[in-house]
């Protein structure tokens, strides 16, 4: 009873909030589009998405520009939970945001390595939710290198993350900025849920926390090994406890493992071995969508008035937006729609 009172109203939003986004159906009519100014014709003239569009023209809009747009749509439909959340669920939502701000943040690094920096202006830093790790925004809209960017984050959470990097110039500089990012989320997960949190609700975020680190570990040793040839030593440093549904000799296995199929094969010995079906490292990655879409379903079904409520409709937004920039790719590359849907995330789960 306590949590249908703490949670009722924004369960109550996440239903309605969910209720509104794309069914089987707006994907099939999705893939037969021809052009990308068909996809936004139909997002504004058939989805909740027509906000969003509304001042966007279906025949000057490009892939890029597309993809903010939808980013921004997640980034409002965050500022609504907060509205109906207090306390320790709030702190909570604002704490999964930053996964947001990360994923955006490694975006306009990229930018600043490629030597792009007159692609930035002010538009790209609407991801910082207000009051939040802000850093001084103009600043940052002026920026024109890394050092001026970084000096911009000062006093927000990501500039001790990241100042160790500002004297770093060797080639593998982004790869590490990426990595120091993506584990300062994962940690803060880890450090922050178990005081927001309690009850059922620190058992469903504890979890949820376990599979993320599992998957950001298996991913890891799995990319080290296909794409980077990085020494035994260096893979181990990043691995990010705790480890969940795997053990520690297992992880040192796929470490050591001397190449892509032994790490395949101790990997399909293990409870995430479903996730190595196929041979393209595309699958992989839909593997781990789908099994985390059938896992925030399910926790959701058992657990509505709960944190479930919140992780699971931020999740399925995201699969969303996925989907629709697969959609995207798809038609630019002409692929078929049987093609298409082969990588779209939650379609064929009921």
């Amino acid at each position: 009873m306590l949590n249908e009172m703490k949670y009722g109203a924004l369960s109550g939003k996440t239903r309605a909030m969910y209720g509104k986004l794309l069914k089987n159906e707006d994907y099939t009519s999705l893939m037969q589009k021809k052009s990308v100014g068909e996809v936004v014709s139909y997002l504004k003239d058939n989805t909740h998405y027509r906000s969003v569009l509304s001042e966007t023209g279906e025949e000057s809009v490009h892939r890029g520009r597309l993809e903010n747009l939808l980013k921004h749509d997640l980034i409002n439909d965050y500022s609504k939970l907060l509205k109906f959340a207090n306390g320790h669920t709030k702190e909570f939502i604002n704490l999964l945001y930053m996964k947001i701000e990360i994923e955006n943040l490694k975006l306009l690094f990229r930018l600043f390595e490629a030597g792009h920096t007159d692609r930035i202006d002010g538009e790209d830093l609407r991801f910082f939710l207000s009051g939040r790790n802000r850093g001084n925004i103009q600043k940052l809209a002026l920026s024109r290198s890394f050092n001026e960017f970084l000096s911009g984050l000062e006093g927000s959470v990501y500039y001790d993350v990241l100042k160790p990097f500002a004297q770093d110039s060797n080639a593998k500089r982004l790869f590490d900025i990426e990595m120091a990012l993506d584990q300062l989320y994962l940690r803060n997960v880890q450090n922050k849920y178990k005081k927001l949190l309690k009850g059922p609700n620190l058992a469903i975020m504890g979890e949820f926390a376990g599979l993320e680190s599992d998957m950001f570990n298996i991913f890891w040793i799995y990319r080290s090994k296909a794409f980077y040839r990085i020494d035994h030593e260096v893979i181990g440093s990043y691995i990010l406890p705790p480890i969940y549904r795997l053990n520690k000799k297992t992880i040192e296995g796929l470490i050591k493992a001397n190449s892509v199929e032994e790490y395949i094969r101790i990997m399909k010995g293990t409870f995430y071995g479903f996730l190595f079906e196929g041979r393209h490292e595309l699958l992989f990655e839909h593997n781990y969508s789908e099994f985390m879409y059938r896992v925030h379903k399910m926790r959701f079904r058992r657990h509505p008035f709960s944190i479930s409520c919140v992780t699971f409709y931020l999740r399925m937004k995201e699969f969303e937006l996925s989907n629709i920039i697969t959609i995207i790719e798809g038609i630019r590359y002409g692929l078929s729609e049987e093609n298409i849907r082969k990588y779209l995330v939650g379609i064929n789960i009921k």
